[in-house]
């Protein structure tokens, strides 16, 4: 496995355990982009499956799904990343993992009481009548499986840990096709929703290596001296997918909630290449901080700098260009969300980095930046969404979004520099931008106007995609090097 570029000089990498590293990180983000791609494809599916049902039922299912995302963050409090970063460091990690999992278990008993006594206005609010049975069900599941995912990422094996995503994500899909074709409607989703959950735990069990045994006081001590801080950013990472969504379904109809979740869903196609990285990032940050090796942590920040924005920034040029004909795709009924999807994309791609400066940051165990990083972001996200969807409608919500995003990115990254000096690798991403511009001043030619058919749309993302691989690759010689590796080493597999 190719390393990612040539060790730079006086780094601390020239040795073989650094070489071993950051081909462990290679090797780690590889594996859980393909998780990634898989998962994006499985949403993508699910998502355009529903969407040709009507953007209402779409409205229903993603406030229903919003719901139980802060369900999930409301049991989590931090635990689940206080668990991944406890079991990275490889010490009793099977009493970590066992008191992460009862005290989520235990806080849910008490939310369920909650959600149960005020079954009557979530329901009005979901807008179904089993809305709260299938709640507590998927909150349930749902805690376990993100419980065995954060478990999965801690042990380093981040690319099986995402594959639960995918399995979940899938399993609902494959549901749904018969419940809907007998025509079960919204309660099918419901149903599909909660199978594929399901799924994805046994899987999760089959794969982890911890197992159940009983943890000690000290070990709930330091998952909640990790937690008051990390809490925090589970919050965050909630409040950035859902917080939007959440507060359109007060204002307005299920319909144009499903317009825009759509927007959203699409942009996050975009990410996964960042989200891979930086999952790859933590757990080996972790085991190197903890030997107080920071130059090899800088090294490995400044290389994965270098590839996080290489979906996001050219996807921000594309979305200028293809943003309605791509929403078209799905009906004619979701054009409306051509601009929500530009700004969307422009949010997406500050987050690639900030998402790196974050899990770094984490790692390093310092939950107490990340901490005011967040509770920044989530006064921010929630009092702009309000004030944006008021005045300008549904479509502020997204100008909301990306405003509040620009400002979390700028304070991670004002966080982490203060605590480890690293290099910003600009000239690589100046020739990612400046691929991007090619690619779109490409497409922007070879486009004849704006109603392009499916088939055409689909040909030119496809030859922009090409245009901006090719560029870089002539551009950015670790990029090149590191796609031979990549090749080298897919073709010794098969």
């Amino acid at each position: 496995m190719a390393e990612w570029g040539e060790p730079e000089a006086n780094n601390g990498t020239g040795t073989p355990e650094g070489r071993m590293s950051q081909s462990t990180i290679v090797r780690s983000s590889f594996g859980t982009f393909l998780a990634r791609v898989a998962t994006s494809v499985s949403v993508f599916l699910a998502v355009f499956y529903l969407a040709t049902t009507g953007a209402s039922v779409l409205g229903v299912y993603s406030l229903f799904i919003a719901v139980v995302e802060v369900v999930g963050l409301v049991t989590d409090a931090g635990l689940s990343a206080a668990a991944k970063k406890r079991i990275s460091e490889g010490v009793e990690r099977d009493e970590f993992f066992t008191a992460a999992l009862l005290t989520r278990l235990g806080i849910f008993v008490a939310v369920a009481a909650v959600l149960v006594g005020f079954r009557g206005e979530i329901t009005a609010y979901i807008g179904h009548e089993f809305a709260v049975p299938f709640l507590l069900l998927c909150s349930l599941t749902y805690l376990v499986q993100s419980t065995l995912y954060e478990s999965l990422s801690g042990e380093k094996r981040v690319a099986r840990a995402g594959l639960l995503g995918f399995v979940s994500n899938g399993g609902r899909l494959v549901a749904w096709i018969p419940l809907l074709a007998l025509d079960y409607g919204v309660f099918g989703i419901l149903v599909g929703v909660w199978l594929g959950q399901v799924l994805a735990v046994v899987v999760g069990v089959a794969m982890l290596s911890l197992q159940l045994r009983r943890p000690a006081r000290r070990h709930f001590e330091s998952l909640f001296r990790f937690a008051k801080y990390s809490w925090m950013g589970a919050l965050q990472e909630t409040s950035w997918i859902w917080t939007d969504t959440l507060i359109l379904g007060v204002f307005v109809a299920p319909a144009l909630v499903g317009v825009y979740e759509l927007s959203w869903q699409i942009t996050g196609v975009l990410f996964f290449v960042a989200s891979a990285i930086s999952s790859a990032l933590f757990p080996n940050i972790s085991e190197l901080a903890a030997r107080n090796d920071y130059d090899r942590v800088t090294d490995l920040l400044e290389r994965s700098l270098v590839y996080v924005g290489i979906m996001s920034i050219p996807g921000f040029v594309g979305g200028i260009i293809f943003a309605e004909p791509i929403l078209a795709m799905f009906g004619d009924e979701y054009r409306v969300g051509a601009t929500a999807v530009v700004v969307l994309l422009l949010a997406r791609a500050f987050h690639s980095y900030e998402v790196v400066f974050g899990e770094a940051l984490n790692a390093l165990d310092r939950p107490d930046l990340m901490f005011r990083t967040n509770l920044v972001f989530l006064v921010l996200l929630i009092s702009l969404n309000v004030v944006g969807i008021t005045l300008f409608g549904w479509v502020g919500a997204a100008f909301a979004t990306t405003a509040a995003m620009v400002v979390r990115t700028a304070l991670s990254f004002y966080f982490i520099r203060s605590i480890l000096p690293f290099t910003v690798p600009t000239r690589e991403i100046g020739f990612e931008i400046l691929a991007a511009l090619f690619m779109g001043a490409c497409l922007w030619v070879l486009t004849p106007d704006a109603t392009l058919g499916i088939p055409t749309t689909l040909l030119l993302v496809g030859t922009g995609a090409a245009i901006y691989a090719l560029t870089v690759l002539a551009l950015i010689e670790r990029v090149r090097v590191e796609a031979s590796g990549l090749v080298s080493n897919v073709r010794t597999l098969l």
